[in-house]
């Protein structure tokens, strides 16, 4: 028999030995290419996160603005400017939810007078009670150096005025709380903050002057309307719609105690002409206070 020549099969088990393949190394140029590559796309990337921060500060004061346009004050009702469970709440918000309120909307104080930052002392003060009806106007607080958002929810809760009123009071009095002057307000913009004893054309009343004084005053006035039984009430009253009589005004329904308070703190109703305004001015005879309390309540809170 012929010699038959078998190929040998690998042995059960173990697998079959492969040439080693030495691996060559890349040329200078393509290394070169790969680390420009990365630099440049580490480079894209920074731009990338550098962008988004201003990106996101235009798309908020889009949006707010936004919100400012779509308000409509076609249906404004001057008998109803509030209800009475949004203007007495005396948990409306707390002192952490009015810094944060405070530091969203003032931006980025330009001296420490903003209310963001400002810190001022609270007197202490014990319970105001009515001497006609009795009731109690306020509850007695302890005072303090406190911040701005810390007085604000001192007195809420002191004098059952929510947090959010305040607030909207602080802005449509003094713009206190967005804009321009929110941001380095001014000691006589600061000293009658809440407009509360300070006539336009006079100092502030002796000891109502100040930030802490004013929310305190504010706050007081606004509560002593009902607790007290004072000034308007309910009912079918007539508003003016200017300081100015030649002007006229309105017999308007006031269906709540919050509106009175409201109408007895600035006691003139807008007319045509500031309600067509929206943000803007009207005319001669047009009056604001209570056309901007709806303004901002209805942008921030509404």
């Amino acid at each position: 028999m012929a010699n038959s020549t078998r190929s040998r099969r690998p042995t059960p088990g173990r697998p079959r030995a492969r040439p080693s393949r030495r691996r060559r190394p890349a040329p200078r140029v393509l290394r070169r290419r790969r680390v420009i590559v990365g630099v440049v796309g580490i480079l894209l990337a920074g731009l990338v996160v550098l962008a988004i921060v201003p990106l996101a500060g235009l798309v908020s004061a889009w949006n707010a603005e936004t919100r400012r346009q779509a308000i409509d004050l076609t249906t404004f009702d001057p008998g109803t400017l509030i209800s009475d469970a949004d203007f007495y709440d005396l948990n409306a918000l707390s002192a952490g939810e009015i810094q944060d309120f405070l530091d969203a909307q003032v931006g980025e104080c330009r001296n420490d007078s903003c209310l963001a930052v400002l810190r001022t002392t609270l007197p202490p003060r014990g319970p105001i009670v009515s001497d006609a009806t009795g009731e109690t106007v306020c509850e007695g607080y302890d005072g303090g150096e406190l911040t701005a958002a810390e007085i604000i929810d001192r007195i809420q809760r002191a004098c059952g005025i929510s947090a959010k009123v305040l607030l909207v009071t602080l802005q449509k009095e003094q713009s206190l709380v967005a804009g321009r002057t929110a941001r380095a307000p001014e000691p006589r913009e600061l000293g009658a903050a809440m407009g509360a004893r300070c006539p336009d054309d006079a100092a502030c009343d002796t000891g109502a002057e100040g930030f802490a004084a004013q929310v305190a005053q504010g706050a007081t006035d606004l509560k002593s309307y009902s607790a007290s039984d004072f000034m308007r009430q309910p009912g079918t009253h007539y508003i003016a719609y200017s300081p100015d009589a030649a002007c006229g005004g309105s017999d308007v329904t006031i269906t709540n105690e919050a509106t009175a308070a409201l109408y007895n703190y600035t006691p003139y109703q807008p007319n045509a002409a500031a309600l067509a305004a929206r943000w803007g001015t009207g005319d001669g005879c047009s009056a604001y206070g209570n056309r901007n309390f709806a303004l901002y309540w209805a942008l921030w809170f509404g």
